[in-house]
């Protein structure tokens, strides 16, 4: 056992031990290479925002102010200031503060008029830094609004998610990164930082988080595993993300994770906290662990035997601030029994409330230039168009066969949508609910002018109110309150409704609707649902029988006529079961009774059948619905993909084919209409191989937002050329991947060490015109310390439409001693031409390129080879059109 002395300085000699291989001896730190410059090298395309943010001068001051203020303080004062919720101090005139106020993955994550934007792997699939910064811009904007609104915090605990858990696309969370590649998620790392957190000098706009510090690429298990990596898998591809979220972003925020690294928890790791964060990166900010990653420290990976210890080592190693109540609980112990000085207590405060100052949290309002920022913006026009935008851009044509897409909307009478994520706006991990969502089904008839004021959906997540009885009455404990859950279909649903539940949803149009319709599960044989107007006594425009469904994962619809309603109100459902029965909910939909009419103006009719669920079992009524439209249709639309209920956080994949019966669906459908188009929406990459064999076109890619069903519909109907591209390979089989747990990049993992045949490989997509590669040039032949060589080359569209083309140069360093990759990252940029247009295009390549240099372990520094280096430009990683050399010389 370690004696509880052995934690006075913060790192036990079982820590120095396990990382000493990892740790540059400051002698031979001296003689290394200069550090990676991660700053955008493209001089073509889109403008991108220089480097902002807080002064070194400001900085300074805010820091000084900080310390005065923790000068002050008293032992217990300062031990409540360390979690994320923490009391105002009034003699101080320190008020109360939320270092975690809320989440802003991709959009605040808010019920109410909030914008949903495309998830990060998503965005990563855009391939455009600006476009990045620009969304990020907008969340922070919201998140300001919102701050004004309701007096809501400004820390967030995202973004950017850069732990790179997507070098294997079982991780449960793979949608919250943007790539597998360290540099491109470096790239949009720093983007994502700079739009949240803006470029004034003396104040912070909002604090952003670079989460998960380090190594936290499995769900199932992350409280009690290690991650166990050497060290060129350390600092050639895990750091990565961090450096530059750090170096060039000037990120606030660190997140320490759940797992632990080579045996010693993160969170308790001085070697990541202090020694490469603070010393070797400069890191101005605060760490923040994951919630409760203190108590893991003995609860999850017995590293110590108990709470008090655990605080103790946490602090002494950099941690600052808890999500949870751990170092709250214990840190007086803790300093009274020496275990952790209250100087190293001071010195967490001073960088926790240094981000407080910089906020403007102690100053008056009206001197922050943030405070000008309207409510107005809120789900603005402009965020849902940037919202639709970001969309487009993110959507990959993976297959189009003989110019199948896009469609011709004058040719076509009767259009099959089939598949279960089409009738629904899925929006994944981290999202708020947004007022505005399309659906691909909603999107396609948007796009066909199929007008239908009475058809609105409300998924069970979107509500805004619930209840265990009418608002105002004390009713018995055996009323059953409601609680969000999974559906056994996919999504989320409410579970435990029962006998007085409740539940509202904000205001939606009733004009024209006749029939009110629910999906639902209930093991109640007599159960009901009243509809009710604007509040839980008002009006009751319908009332749904609900029978016994069979269970609780058997779902089915109800419906009941509605009373004559015009216009906007807000929904209350009131739930009646049997006592001691239960039903579940998944979505409510207003609608015309029947099929809606095709008037002169709407030409085409658009038919919808779910076919089968996400995950459930094939149901042979349903794939004969989806079958018999099919038949009748010039056209199918099928909607595939994954969603929470397969992978999410805490939950990974075991396989990555699509889940369910949406093979077999696909196969049933596509054997009575040949003309049937592939639309993958989904939480993460799927291997649709049999599809993309057969179907003549393969198009979509991972969830997109709240305008994901205007977005593809979009492309689908040409008013958009797609030019997105893959920035995770897409594979074929799981048995084409690594041991899950197995952190070595160098063993078969992403585009960098994968020799086997990808489905869709890194940086791959499709265009609807052809783009031309040609005349590359380089303005040396070699490449010396101190220089870079510039690569120019020439774009053209040889096509007949405008387009985007994602440009990509990639290295590859012969000989040395040890294995580099197949090819890596240096540069990318997202070209926009029209038809006969040509641009060229330059990019610059510095020596001290981080894809040029390797960590040696011998020398625990960066180093670089001499010798010759392929240089590589192309489409894709394995489309390269243009290819040269040139000679590397070494340093010194």
């Amino acid at each position: 056992m370690v004696s509880r002395r052995d934690f006075v300085g913060g790192v036990t000699a079982m820590t120095l031990a396990t990382l000493h291989r990892l740790e540059p001896t400051a002698a031979k730190q001296e003689s290394a290479p200069k550090e990676v410059a991660d700053s955008p090298m493209s001089t073509a395309g889109s403008s991108i925002p220089s480097q902002g943010g807080i002064s070194t001068e400001h900085f300074e001051a805010a820091r000084k102010r900080a310390a005065s203020v923790v000068a002050k303080m008293t032992l217990r004062e300062k031990a409540s200031q360390f979690g994320v919720q923490v009391p105002a101090i009034p003699r101080l005139g320190l008020p109360a503060f939320q270092y975690y106020a809320n989440e802003a993955l991709h959009g605040l994550m808010h019920l109410g008029p909030v914008t949903a934007f495309p998830q990060p792997l998503a965005l990563g699939s855009s391939w455009n830094c600006l476009l990045i910064y620009r969304v990020f811009e907008a969340v922070s904007d919201e998140i300001w609004a919102w701050h004004k609104k309701s007096g809501e915090g400004l820390a967030m605990f995202s973004p950017p998610t850069v732990n790179m858990g997507s070098r294997d696309p079982r991780w449960g969370r793979i949608a919250e990164n943007y790539s597998e590649d360290p540099y491109q998620v470096g790239q949009m790392a720093i983007q994502t930082i700079r739009g949240m957190q803006g470029d004034d000098p003396r104040y912070l706009k909002t604090i952003a988080c670079a989460k998960h510090y380090i190594g936290n690429a499995t769900e199932d298990d992350r409280h009690v595993m290690s991650a166990s990596m050497d060290a060129r898998n350390f600092w050639e591809y895990y750091t990565r993300g961090f450096e530059a979220s750090v170096k060039d972003g000037g990120v606030f925020t660190v997140m320490s994770s759940y797992n632990a690294l080579n045996g010693v928890p993160t969170s308790a790791n001085k070697f990541l906290l202090k020694d490469v964060l603070r010393d070797r990166w400069g890191f101005r900010g605060y760490v923040v662990t994951d919630c409760d990653a203190i108590a893991d420290i003995c609860r999850g990976h017995h590293f110590v035997p108990d709470y008090v210890e655990a605080s103790a080592i946490a602090v002494n190693a950099g941690c600052d601030i808890n999500c949870g109540k751990t170092l709250q609980m214990n840190l007086e112990r803790a300093v009274s029994e020496m275990l952790v000085s209250e100087s190293a207590l001071n010195e967490s405060l001073i960088r926790s409330i240094t981000g407080r100052v910089l906020l403007g949290e102690l100053d008056p309002p009206e001197q922050n230039p943030y405070s000008r920022i309207e409510e107005s913006c809120l789900s603005s026009k402009a965020h849902q168009e940037l919202a639709r935008e970001a969309a487009r851009q993110s959507i990959i044509l993976f297959k189009n066969e003989n110019g199948t897409l896009p469609l011709d909307k004058t040719k076509l009478k009767k259009i099959a949508v089939i598949g279960p994520m089409a009738y629904a706006c899925h929006l994944g991990n981290y999202s708020g609910s947004p007022w505005f969502r399309v659906s691909p089904l909603q999107g396609i008839r948007n796009a066909l002018g199929i007008k239908s004021p009475a058809s609105y959906e409300k998924l069970a997540s979107e509500f805004a109110r619930m209840g265990a009885g009418p608002q105002g009455i004390a009713w018995p404990q055996w009323f059953n309150k409601p609680q969000q859950g999974w559906c056994s279909e996919g999504g989320e649903c409410l579970e435990n409704v029962g006998q007085g539940s409740w539940v509202s949803y904000e205001k939606v149009s009733f004009t024209g609707a006749t029939e009110f319709q629910a999906r639902v599960a209930s093991n109640s044989h007599q159960g009901s649902i009243e509809v009710r107007l604007d509040s839980l006594d008002g009006t009751i425009v319908a009332t749904m029988s609900v029978p016994n469904s069979g269970g609780l994962d058997k779902w089915i619809n109800v419906s009941a006529p509605l009373k004559p309603v015009e216009g906007p109100h807000e929904v209350y459902l009131r739930f009646v079961t049997e006592p001691n029965s239960t039903m579940s909910l998944q979505s409510f939909h207003l609608s015309p009774k029947g099929q809606v009419p095709v008037s002169p103006s709407e030409p085409t009719e658009v038919n919808y059948a779910m076919g089968c669920s996400v995950n459930g079992d094939a149901e042979a009524s349903e794939i004969a619905d989806a079958v018999r439209i099919a038949k009748e249709a010039d056209v199918v639309l099928l909607f595939v993909g994954a969603d929470q209920q397969i992978d999410t956080e805490g939950h990974d994949r075991r396989h990555i084919h699509l889940p369910g019966a949406q093979h077999e669906l696909a196969k049933a459908v596509f054997e009575v209409n040949q003309q049937t188009i592939l639309v993958i929406s989904s939480n993460c990459p799927v291997a649709v191989n049999w599809e993309d064999e057969h179907l003549p076109a393969v198009v979509g890619g991972v969830l997109l937002g709240e305008q994901q069903g205007n977005a593809l519909a979009d492309v689908l109907f040409g008013e958009y050329n797609p030019g997105g591209k893959t920035s995770v390979t897409w594979y074929r089989r799981v048995e084409d991947l690594p041991d899950f747990h197995d952190y070595n990049i160098r063993e078969g993992r992403t585009y960098m060490y994968f020799r086997g045949d990808p489905l869709y490989p890194f940086g791959y997509g499709l265009s609807y015109t052809k783009f031309e590669y040609k005349n590359l040039r380089l303005s040396s032949s070699t490449l010396s310390p101190g220089k870079a060589v510039a690569i120019a080359f020439d774009l053209a569209n040889r096509g007949d439409r405008e387009g985007d083309e994602v440009v990509q140069v990639y290295v590859h360093v012969h000989g040395g001693t040890v294995i580099r990759p197949i090819q890596q990252l240096v540069a990318f940029d997202r070209i926009h031409l029209k038809p006969s247009e040509t641009r060229t295009v330059t990019f610059n390549l510095p020596h001290d390129h981080q894809a040029l240099c390797y960590w040696s372990e011998d020398k625990d520094a960066f180093v670089i080879d001499p010798g010759m280096v392929d240089v590589m430009v192309g489409s894709s990683s394995s489309d390269i059109r243009l290819k040269s050399s040139i000679r590397l010389m070494s340093v010194g």
